[in-house]
C-alpha cells in the first residue's frame, strides 16, 4: 500500500474546496464524485501549488499522483459531510476558515495583479550593483594546514604538558625540513583532515575557532605557526595561500544582481500598494500607548 507521504499545502487544500466542478472534452476525468467529476487539469494545477523542485518529483511518480488524486477526493467528501451538518459555522471553524481563505486571497491578488508586472531594466539593474559592492564582497582568505594534537575535555596539567611537548617535537621536525603535509598525515588527531595532509581549505575570519584564525591571519604564505592552543588541543598551523578581499565583477553576478533588483523592487511596490490600502480603508492600529497609522509589509 502506497504510504501518504505527500503533504497538503494551506493553499493546496483550498484548491480543493473549489476543484471537482464540469470537465471540458479534452480534459481527461479521473474520479467522479456524484455529479461533480476531478479531472487531469485539477491535478495539474494543485502540483503547481507545490514549490518547483517537488513538482517534477511528483509528476514522475504514478504513485505520488495516485496519492494527490485520492488526497483531493478524500478533502472534497470529508468536507461535503462537513457542510451538511454545518461545521463550518460551528464554534470557531468558520472564523479560521474565513482567515485562510483571506490571507490566501490578498497573497494572490498581491502576487498577480500588483506584482505581475514588476520588471527591472539593466540600467536599475547596474545600479543596484554598484549602490550594494559590500554585498557581492569576498572577504580575504588564507589556505590552511594543521597538526592537531588532541587534549580531551578535563585532562590534567601533566596530560596537557606531553600534548604540547608533542606539538613542540613536530614543530621541530618542521623547521628542519620534514614534509608538513606528511607530518599531518602521521601525527595529526583531527579525523577530519588527517587523510588531506591537514588540509583545511581556504577560511575566512570568524567562520573556525578565534584562536585558530587569530594565529592564521597573523602569518605569511609559507609560515608555520608555534603551538595554538584551543579547547580540542594544540595545534600547528601552515598558511599556503592567500586570496585577498575583492568584489566579484558585474558580469560574474549579474544575475543574482537582477534578483536582488527585482526582489527590491517589488518590495517597495507592495509597500506602496499596503500604504494606500491602508490609507483608503481608514485604517487606525490602536495600541495602549495611542493610535499609530503603522501599515505592515506584506513580502512578496
Amino acid at each position: 500500500m502506497v504510504k501518504n507521504t505527500v503533504k497538503m499545502t494551506v493553499a493546496a487544500l483550498l484548491v480543493l474546496f473549489v476543484s471537482a466542478g464540469a470537465a471540458s472534452a479534452a480534459d481527461e476525468v479521473l474520479a467522479r464524485i456524484g455529479k461533480r467529476v476531478v479531472t487531469q487539469k485539477d491535478i495539474e494545477y494543485l502540483i503547481a501549488l507545490y514549490p518547483e523542485n517537488e513538482q517534477a518529483l511528483l509528476k514522475g511518480s504514478a504513485e505520488y499522483l495516485e496519492v494527490l488524486l485520492k488526497n483531493m477526493v478524500t478533502v472534497i467528501v470529508v468536507s461535503d459531510i462537513a457542510k451538511k451538518k454545518s461545521f463550518d459555522k460551528k464554534g470557531d471553524i468558520g472564523k479560521q476558515v474565513e482567515m485562510i481563505v483571506n490571507e490566501y486571497l490578498a497573497r494572490a491578488y498581491v502576487e498577480q495583479e500588483i506584482l505581475g508586472g514588476v520588471t527591472v531594466s539593466d540600467e536599475e539593474v547596474e545600479k543596484f550593483y554598484k549602490g550594494n559592492q559590500s554585498a557581492f564582497e569576498s572577504p580575504e582568505q588564507l589556505r590552511v594546514r594543521h597538526i592537531l594534537i588532541s587534549v580531551k575535555p578535563g585532562a590534567s596539567d601533566e596530560e596537557k604538558n606531553a600534548a604540547r611537548k608533542k606539538t613542540t617535537d613536530i614543530l621541530e621536525r618542521v623547521k628542519k625540513g620534514e614534509d608538513f603535509a606528511k607530518l599531518a598525515e602521521e601525527h595529526s588527531e583531527d579525523p577530519g583532515s588527517r587523510q588531506k595532509g591537514g588540509d583545511l581549505g581556504y577560511i575566512a575570519r570568524n567562520t573556525t575557532m578565534p584562536e585558530l584564525e587569530q594565529a592564521a591571519f597573523a602569518l605569511e604564505v609559507g609560515q608555520v605557526s608555534g603551538p595554538v592552543e584551543t579547547a580540542f588541543g594544540f595545534h600547528l598551523i601552515k598558511v599556503e595561500g592567500k586570496k585577498k578581499a575583492s568584489i566579484a565583477p558585474f558580469d560574474q553576478v549579474k544575475e543574482e544582481v537582477r534578483r536582488k533588483t527585482l526582489q527590491e523592487a517589488k518590495q517597495k511596490k507592495v509597500s506602496s500598494f499596503i500604504d494606500q490600502a491602508f490609507k483608503d480603508a481608514g485604517v487606525k492600529f490602536v495600541t495602549p500607548a495611542g493610535e499609530k497609522n503603522n501599515s505592515p509589509s506584506l513580502t512578496p
